[in-house]
């Protein structure tokens, strides 16, 4: 595979992921105002219960499937017929049994009712999920990036025309369901042009394959736990207009959130390779990119503080009064995650998934208490506040981790030469105030060349990569993911 198809296939999921959070916080531009603060927290709270609930039923079976058909001669046919039968079965269970349970909670009626509504909205999800594996296998992850697109359009365009019909909450979950509805069976029609699975229903296969993911299932809802709780334990202990203002500040994390994975993604294959086998390539790039995700989230935590009420109101307006400082602290939490997570890929380069669940774990213990504790006396800022320490606390554990397999211990130092870049940035956002997205972009561009000057861009990183990318991609078998 040439260096510039690589580039190409890269650009092309980077665009079409910026595409796609561009649509879906348009779509919330139109939502927020219109359901108000109580509608749109009641719609955030359906998300959030029915999300919860579908990743609960997930059992592992999307990472097993994805594992199980990357194995050279496996019966991929086989592998994704079943897995994709049952997980079809466990999720409409759990879902099912998840909006009934919702009736026993203290929502409103629009909520109990709009939870089954959910269920088709979320079953169409984990449908997609099976998939995932079939597109990264076969270095075509660009035309899922493309479904989910057309699913942004469908969720735009409905929720327009639900919006123009001045129509009730339940309708927007209907919205959801038919802009799933859409990304899943596109996704099934092109993953069933590289492998033509259909349902299978063999009992003795799925047997083995829950005796595979059970591991896995414990360590999701851990992850669940610490990561999802917040919303779910808001939306019961605090009225709905509280759901809305953390949900709509806590859409912009989720936005944010894509580019990371995307860049770990990237750089997860040379970790896997030389992790065991040659340090010093696998030490230099695992230090590269930490540097570059430093070097990217000062600006970003700058920019997100310093223009949060701007930013809030581009989707939500002046009807969120708080949402603009709860912005402020789950900015932190990203910037936290954004190392994080390329600490998660090096957890599965180093084979210590096992031993990373103890970390979820910690994760859990420390979240529960701190939701509980925090939400009922600060409410949505209690949620932010222990969101950043519950990522804080996961991601330390991580590093030490992965330091401690590795026997090397990432340096941070560079965060020195970040922070004093964004000095004078920081210093202009302060005294010159003008139109803020022009005043932000100039902001950038003073931290840019100040990071120049003090030679702290790491030039040809990037190149690097895609230099041994393209070498990798012509030497058959040079990245093992199990070395």
């Amino acid at each position: 595979m040439s260096v510039r198809k690589i580039f190409y296939n890269t650009i092309l999921q980077s665009a079409g992921k910026i595409v796609s959070a561009l649509l879906g916080l348009i779509t919330i531009a139109y939502l927020t105002p219109y359901l108000g603060q109580v509608g749109f927290g009641e719609y955030t709270t359906v998300v959030a219960y029915m999300g919860f609930v579908g990743i609960l039923a997930d059992l592992g079976l999307y990472l097993v499937a994805t594992k199980e058909i990357s194995v050279p001669g496996a019966d991929e046919k086989k592998i994704l017929g079943n897995i994709f039968s049952l997980r079809f079965i466990t999720v409409v269970s759990v879902l099912t049994i998840g909006a009934f349970a919702a009736l026993l909670f203290p929502y409103s009626a629009a909520v109990k009712n709009s939870m089954f509504v959910g269920i088709l909205a979320f079953s169409f999800v984990s449908g997609t999920q099976v998939l995932v594996g079939v597109f990264q296998k076969h270095l075509i992850f660009y035309q899922l990036v493309a479904s989910e697109i057309v699913q942004r359009l469908v969720m735009l365009a409905s929720t327009l025309l639900f919006v123009f019909w001045r129509l009730d909450l339940i309708y927007f979950i209907w919205s959801l369901a038919l802009a799933n509805a859409a990304h899943f069976f596109i996704s099934l029609y092109l993953a069933r042009r590289h492998i033509p699975f259909r349902l299978q229903f063999d009992w003795g296969f799925w047997k083995s394959i829950l005796s595979k993911s059970w591991p896995l299932a414990f360590s999701v809802v851990l992850n669940l736990i610490y990561f999802k709780a917040d919303t779910l334990i808001l939306s019961v202990l605090k009225p709905a207009q509280d759901v809305g203002t953390y949900g709509l500040s806590y859409k912009f994390l989720e936005v944010l959130l894509a580019f990371p994975a995307m860049f770990a993604g990237l750089i997860m294959p040379f970790l896997a390779r030389y992790a065991f086998n040659q340090w010093d390539k696998y030490r230099l790039y695992l230090q590269k990119s930490l540097d570059a995700i430093l070097l990217v989230i000062v600006p970003m935590v700058a920019v997100a503080y310093f223009f949060a009420r701007p930013i809030v109101n581009l989707v939500g307006g002046e009807i969120y009064p708080d949402a603009d400082r709860v912005l402020q602290i789950l900015i932190f939490a990203t910037a936290i995650i954004y190392v994080g997570n390329l600490l998660g890929y090096t957890v599965v380069a180093l084979n210590s998934q096992k031993k990373m669940v103890w970390g979820y774990l910690l994760g859990a213990v420390v979240g529960l208490p701190l939701y509980f504790l925090l939400i009922p006396a600060y409410s949505y800022f209690g949620a932010a506040a222990a969101t950043v320490s519950v990522e804080l606390v996961v991601c330390a554990f991580a590093y030490f981790l992965t330091s401690k397999a590795a026997g090397f211990y990432p340096s941070f130092t560079l965060l020195g030469r970040a922070l004093a870049a964004a000095v004078p940035m920081t210093i202009f956002y302060n005294f010159l105030q003008f139109q803020w997205i022009l005043e932000a972009c100039a902001g950038l561009a003073i931290y840019l060349f100040v990071l120049y000057f003090l030679r702290a861009i790491p030039r040809g990183f990037l190149r690097e990569i895609l230099r041994a990318r393209n070498q990798t991609a012509e030497t058959p078998g040079a990245i093992n993911p199990e070395s």
